[in-house]
Parts: C-alpha cells; structure tokens; sequence
C-alpha cells in the first residue's frame, strides 16, 4: 500500500484537500484589500500551471505554498529563485 507523501518539514501529508484549498481562498476574500484582481489572479495562477516547479497540481516546490492561495495576495512574488513568473502587486513578469 502508498503512504501518502510527507512533508519534510511536517507530519503531515503534502496532498492538500480541494476542500482546505477552498477554505483558504475564500478566507483571503475577506480582506479584497490584500488581494490581486481577479484578471491578475487568472495570469499568476496560469504561469503557475505551466511551471516545472507545481508539485501536485496544488504546491510550489520552491515555497511550499499552496499556489492558489500565494497568488491572490498582492504583497507575495513568485519564489522561484532563478525566474520569477510574475513579481508582488503586478501582472506576470
């Protein structure tokens, strides 16, 4: 039988609910203020998808972030260390 992949870090398992994922975003919602525009959303969360580094169709391997919840903020970047997808508070890079 598969254990389910871990976390360096952590004891739990790295494959993330489309249940918590959504709890996560609709908790950003809160606050729109802290929050990119919905077009902006749509281009980061593309460049993602398209990225190499999307484990699990939900984490970035360099941050360990949930990408759909990392993309909405304004204030966040995209971590990869070498070429960044899109940069804080702006459309794709």
């Amino acid at each position: 039988m598969n254990k389910p992949a871990l976390c360096k870090g952590c004891a739990e398992s790295v494959i993330v609910t489309e249940e918590v994922i959504q709890e996560l975003v609709e908790e950003a919602r809160e606050n729109p203020s802290k929050i990119v525009s919905e077009e902006i959303y749509t281009v980061r969360l593309a460049a993602c998808e398209a990225c190499q580094s999307l484990q699990y169709g939900t984490t970035c391997a360099h941050s360990g972030c949930i990408v759909r919840y990392r993309a909405m903020f304004k204030n966040k970047k995209c971590p990869s260390p070498s070429s960044p997808k899109w940069h804080s508070d702006k459309s794709p890079a």
